[in-house]
């Protein structure tokens, strides 16, 4: 059954991950944070038809929130209108506003562009020419083109001239309309100065994904020494079935410190990661790490009955997590239904806190506390959990 389930379901995460399924396009909305600084029935009407956007979920905003939430990673844009916009506009200036966002989310933020540039581009040449509907002969007269009395292909020549002069005009109400975003400022909040993005995670994605499988192999051997006797001799000491199962997740917990201190070293030394000036936030994480991912490999051993249905489970079960976790696919080209069951995962947690302390180097405080937290807390579950199947499945019948 393995054989077929590990493909398909592999291949359905991989296919929901890239938009190969599925036709709702409510499903894929892409969160964007709106701060209207100016707060006029101008830049009002603009959120207005920014809010109609179909593929856009607008999270009305103030500047301080919005930078925090994108410096956090919780947020991955803000369209933020300053004050003066509405007089800008009406003086034929550029209309002060900005996209502020993460690198980390390029793709999402490229999406974002071609869905606001049409959008704003309109709303601001209907504030600026009257709600769209133009004098072609003022119009003329405004852009100093002759009205005269010209043939059909005349006139449409002089129409096309007008129409470039307007959409010039509406051009240069954006804020630096000659740089980068279309005409929209753009403002990058989250950029590391060290540690690129594909480095942090391919680091992080694969060191997660490699200690969950061997940490279930180690969780393995409490089967193996069933089945050759050894587990039934060590119940005949005087040890606890408790301390036998304390001593094999001690035991996981030091190899999984090992395994992935072993793999940043190796990054820092030869791959270029900045370690050092990190170390002791990433001791903190990896111990943490190392915690919950032990607790989930004691766990699915005391769940299983022989070593043969564990290794078919945890392929299974750690590659799927891996996909929907960030491992194998960076969450934020996930579709939005599909990040809001990320956290269901080990991966995901693992991941963003490696994210925290290498691309957005966050200092110590609430939002790597919760990373630490949450894998704490679900290491604490998984190993409870085990140590009474352990006692119910494994000790009765050694």
């Amino acid at each position: 059954m393995l054989t077929f389930a590990v493909p398909i379901i592999l291949l359905s995460i991989f296919a929901l991950a890239f938009g190969g399924v599925g036709k709702d396009s409510d499903v894929n909305k892409i969160p964007l944070l709106v701060v209207d600084e100016d707060n006029t029935a101008q830049s009002k009407e603009i959120v207005k038809g920014v809010d109609s956007i179909k593929m856009i979920e607008v999270i009305h905003a103030t500047n301080d929130s919005a930078l925090h939430l994108i410096k956090t990673g919780k947020r991955s844009a803000a369209l933020v209108f300053h004050k003066g916009f509405a007089d800008s506009l009406a003086a034929g200036k550029s209309a002060p506003m900005e996209l502020e966002y993460d690198e980390a989310q390029a793709q999402q933020i490229g999406m974002l562009q071609q869905f606001l540039m049409q959008t704003l581009y309109t709303s601001i040449g209907k504030q600026v020419y009257g709600g769209g509907k133009f004098n072609w002969q003022s119009m003329m007269k405004k852009f100093g083109v002759d009205v005269g009395t010209g043939g059909n292909a005349d006139s449409n020549n002089k129409y096309n001239s007008v129409a470039q002069k307007i959409s010039d005009s509406i051009q240069n109400s954006f804020t630096g309309s000659a740089k980068k975003g279309g005409g929209l400022r753009m403002t990058s909040v989250v950029k590391s100065a060290q540690d690129s993005l594909g480095m942090v995670q391919s680091v992080a994605g694969t060191a997660v994904m490699m200690l969950l499988f061997s940490l279930t192999a180690m969780g393995g051997r409490i089967l193996e020494e069933k089945e050759n006797g050894t587990l039934k001799r060590l119940l005949y000491s005087p040890l606890h079935s408790n301390e036998i199962l304390m001593g094999k997740m001690a035991t996981s917990i030091i190899v999984a410190f090992s395994q992935l201190m072993v793999m940043l070293i190796y990054a820092s030394v030869l791959l270029g990661l900045h370690l050092w000036g990190k170390l002791p936030l990433a001791i903190m994480h990896v111990l943490a790490t190392a915690f919950a991912c032990s607790g989930f490999g004691v766990f699915l051993a005391a769940v299983v009955k022989s070593r043969e249905q564990l290794q078919g489970l945890s392929t299974l079960v750690i590659l799927s997590m891996s996909a929907i976790g960030g491992s194998m696919i960076p969450t934020f080209i996930m579709p939005s239904w599909m990040q809001s069951i990320s956290p269901l995962s080990i991966n995901y947690w693992s991941i963003q806190g490696f994210y925290d302390i290498f691309w957005r180097q966050l200092p110590l405080g609430p939002e790597i506390l919760q990373r630490e937290g949450v894998l704490i807390l679900i290491g604490l579950v998984l190993t409870l959990v085990a140590f009474r199947l352990f006692r119910k499945n494994v000790l009765a019948t050694a």
